[in-house]
């Protein structure tokens, strides 16, 4: 069972994920005057709480595993395809509603470092600075920490010819960090997400790779990046 806090922390960086995209590449289906007339005519006996979930569950099918709690909270006995299973526990309807009008009362996002910060914060997560020097395509990357996390998502929104998926694992245990580093397919818009993993995961990863490890990272998880960089992935 997660916490209530981190419940609303996951909806509040969600939502604040989805109005930066949709602001970039408006589809009125999510977000306005439209949509909110849309669901007003079909909504029944649904709540503001179903129709966070119903977007939610849109945007993860559009970006697999980039806004479901499966990947957030590391529900492994969740199936991939599922973005939150049958044990999860959703706000109720009197947070959904305060949730939806504090998101949707302020302004969207307008870049991805501005996203970034808005996720965040649903997390009360402070970003600093984080060095990554240039990133070519051929370039591969273990990265931990929120700060982290934050500064290479926002070189690979700026560069050209970059893949997130394929360049990028992410190491992240706790809630807050996972959601960044889970949203950053979305963020950069590309459907393959960066491999996401808890600092006790064990898999298999081959090829050389740099670390970026921010100052804010998880100790357990800046210590398994580094173990990765150095080749030792079991």
């Amino acid at each position: 069972m997660q916490h209530a806090t981190s419940i609303r922390a996951y909806y509040c960086g969600a939502l604040a994920a989805l109005r930066h995209i949709e602001a970039r590449r408006p589809t009125g289906r999510r977000f306005g005057a439209d949509a909110d007339a849309r669901w007003s005519s079909f909504r029944g006996d649904l709540t503001t709480a179903d129709r966070i979930d119903l977007l939610i569950r849109d945007a993860d099918a559009q970006w697999p595993g980039a806004f479901g709690a499966r990947n957030v909270f590391a529900l492994r006995a969740v199936a991939e395809d599922e973005p939150f299973g049958v044990g999860w526990q959703p706000l109720d309807p009197v947070d959904a509603e305060d949730v939806w009008r504090a998101e949707t009362g302020r302004s969207a996002a307008t870049d991805v470092g501005a996203a970034v910060v808005a996720v965040a914060a649903a997390w009360q997560l402070t970003l600093g600075a984080t060095a990554v020097g240039a990133i070519s395509p051929a370039d591969k990357f273990v990265v931990a920490g929120p700060s982290a996390i934050a500064a290479v998502l926002a070189a690979f929104s700026q560069g050209q010819d970059l893949d997130w998926g394929d360049q990028v694992v992410v190491v992240a245990t706790p809630p807050g960090h996972r959601q960044l580093g889970a949203l950053g397919a979305a963020l950069v818009n590309v459907a393959t997400p960066a491999v996401l993993l808890t600092r006790t995961e064990l898999t298999s990863i081959s090829g050389k790779r740099r670390a970026i490890v921010s100052d804010d990272a998880d100790e357990g998880d800046a210590r398994r990046a580094r173990a990765i960089a150095d080749g030792v992935t079991g």
